[in-house]
């Protein structure tokens, strides 16, 4: 999953499978497949009605789940919540008591005797504020108009069942297409739908994890299809007001698809890869989560229709890239907490440095590597990871962060690991470079774990350092041993050095809160906070009010800044002339102040950067190194 923050048209927003074949038949003598209907078009109250049969059930008193958490978001969001009105009823009608334990689970008495289960399903798009589900993660119910079937939002399972086929019908009006990556089987109910007016898809999953890893999103959608190699890829784009269109992003698509599925080589094995795009109208019904999820062959993405073309097409890049990369880690390289997930009590893995981290590493280093970027963009993107990295505890250990990343005070750090856990991978990569003369990088040790483990042998947490050590170099272990597993900070510039970079700082010109689209202040979500993500040391007109990191800024000149209208934070400055008295009100450590300054001049930043060393006071292992890095 990528979590972006960014700041765009003065508003403040949130950015953060195998294909089955086609089977004509389903061969079940036993009754041991799970039939699910999900019903799109008696929509009543905006809630979606489920039909769950689970088959033949030899548990007396089973208990019926749907996830408390989902592959890739590292967060508990309780579908359970969104479902209401659940029943259980024998073959005959009659019902069976079902008793409900705790936000998704039920406990159903006599189960032997069930033949179903019948729910309401709510949809999170509707109710963002109510709760934590990431935009992509979630789902949408608008009658004949749109639905986002993220199945885990929908389907449930008992332990039973989990590991045993399902098959899902999907009543929907005809006029509304259906984008997925997940192949349609024969409707198996074929008197579902009752007029022309409607029509039923039908899947195959062969467990649930197959079913919670293939979104299909129903609407009037512009869809366009093209192949990289010998992977088929269909972007299908959802935009209610018609602003944006599939035909219209597919040249920069399949641009960065190819220069991806070039940097990786032969990694990978998907044949069919969907783009799944979703974009809101930041109505407040409406998603306000923008990112991406990743799946095995496919991606969620949720940003805002009204952005322009352009700006659309370069965050597509960045947090398709991101999702697309996801198939080298963790679909490919896992460990056991990934391979057999518990939705509802899971167990977390050790190495979201690499699940995460490199992910995000290589989203960048192929831009610059098949030159969908210059150098001095992608020296850029790394200083930002640095400066976005230090708003985070610099000393917590990555591999105990991660594994308890579902609680304090680590889940507060999960973001770093787009920051940091990208800048680990890339030590690591210039490491290997080093060592091998420029042979190999990091993107050959990700080649190796996947040949020794692959999609369907999962990697014990305890034993891959020691792995990663033996396909590589005794530095590499001693790096993650120090700054992985271990506490210490990373002296990057000692790195950089390694690679004919210099790490130094410049003085900039800037403006009140921002330098080239970067943010000087980070939205607190959960709070319906803004916060100084940056000290005054950097920056001459907050060294005058002598803000800190993580102040949070309450007010200016009396007016009162949340979420809400914190964006108009920059159409305020750029009021501002000089003489004009600035106040700001602050919170610091839950005390709450007012500082100000009279604005002398505009402002200028120290701002890090990475200079080349000049080629002749390189040694030839450096420029070796570098160019095989880059290159």
């Amino acid at each position: 999953m990528k979590l972006y923050f960014y700041f765009f048209l003065s508003l403040l927003f949130l950015v953060g499978c195998k294909t089955v074949q086609p089977i004509a038949t389903i061969d079940d003598p036993k009754n041991q497949k799970s039939d699910v209907i999900i019903d799109l078009v008696n929509i009543n109250n905006d809630q979606v009605a489920v039909n769950f049969l689970p088959g033949k059930l030899t548990t007396e008193s089973p208990v019926f789940y749907l996830p408390r958490i989902i592959p890739g978001t590292y967060s508990s969001d309780n579908y359970g919540q969104f479902i209401s009105n659940i029943k259980a009823f024998k073959k005959n009608g009659d019902s069976i008591p079902i008793k409900k334990l705790d936000k998704n689970s039920w406990k159903v008495t006599n189960a032997t005797q069930l033949h179903k289960i019948t729910y309401l399903v709510n949809d999170t798009y509707d109710i963002e504020k109510d709760h934590d589900v990431f935009s992509p993660a979630g789902t949408n119910i608008l009658k004949d108009t749109n639905f986002i079937l993220n199945l885990h939002g929908f389907i449930g399972y008992f332990k039973e069942t989990k590991n045993k086929p399902y098959v899902l019908s999907v009543l929907h009006p005809s006029k509304l297409e259906a984008a997925t990556s997940h192949n349609t089987i024969s409707n198996i109910h074929p008197k579902l739908a009752k007029s022309t007016n409607e029509k039923v898809d039908s899947f195959y999953y062969n467990r649930y994890a197959e079913v919670t890893d293939d979104p299909i999103i129903y609407g009037d959608l512009d869809s366009e299809t093209f192949k990289i190699n010998d992977i088929e890829v269909l972007l299908s784009v959802y935009s209610p007001n018609q602003i944006h269109t599939a035909k219209a992003l597919l040249p920069s698509m399949k641009k960065m698809m190819s220069a991806q599925k070039k940097f990786m080589g032969d990694i990978n094995s998907t044949k069919k890869y969907s783009i799944l795009v979703y974009l809101s109208t930041l109505a407040s019904n409406d998603a306000m989560g923008f990112g991406a999820l990743e799946h095995n062959n496919s991606t969620v993405v949720v940003l805002p229709e009204r952005m322009p073309l352009q700006a659309l097409e370069t965050t597509m890049i960045d947090v398709v890239s991101h999702e697309f990369f996801h198939i080298i880690a963790p679909l490919t390289v896992h460990s056991e907490e990934i391979h057999n997930f518990d939705y509802y009590e899971p167990k977390m893995s050790e190495h979201l440095w690499m699940y995460e981290g490199t992910t995000e590493y290589f989203a960048q280093l192929f831009q610059v590597k098949e030159k969908l970027i210059g150098n001095s963009e992608f020296f850029a993107r790394i200083v930002d990871k640095i400066r976005n990295s230090n708003q985070y505890d610099d000393r917590m250990s990555f591999t105990k962060m991660s594994k308890n990343i579902l609680k304090n005070p680590y889940k507060k750090n999960y973001a770093n690991v787009y920051e940091k856990g990208a800048l680990i991978s890339l030590c690591l990569d210039i490491i290997i470079r080093e060592k091998s003369n420029g042979e190999k990088g990091i993107l050959d040790l990700m080649k190796s774990l996947s040949s020794k483990y692959g999609a369907k042998k999962p990697f014990l947490d305890s034993e891959l350092i020691d792995v990663v050590i033996a396909f590589t170099y005794p530095e590499v272990g001693h790096f993650l041993k120090t700054h992985v597993i271990g506490t210490e900070p990373i002296n990057y510039a000692d790195y950089f050095k390694r690679v004919g970079l210099q790490y130094g700082t410049n003085t900039i010109n800037t403006e009140f809160f921002m330098h080239n689209d970067i943010s000087y202040l980070s939205p607190n979500q959960d709070k319906n906070e803004v916060y100084f993500n940056t000290s005054g040391e950097y920056n001459s007109f907050l060294k005058s009010l002598d803000i800190q990191p993580k102040d949070v800024l309450l007010a200016i000149n009396g007016q009162k800044f949340d979420l809400n209208n914190a964006a108009y934070i920059f159409e305020l400055s750029k009021q501002w002339k000089t003489g004009d008295l600035v106040e700001l009100s602050i919170r610091r450590n839950g005390e709450q102040f007012n500082t100000k300054t009279t604005i002398t001049e505009k402002p200028t930043s120290l701002k890090k950067s990475l200079i080349e060393i000049p080629k002749e006071k390189l040694t030839p292992l450096q420029l070796t190194t570098k160019k095989t890095w880059l290159n």
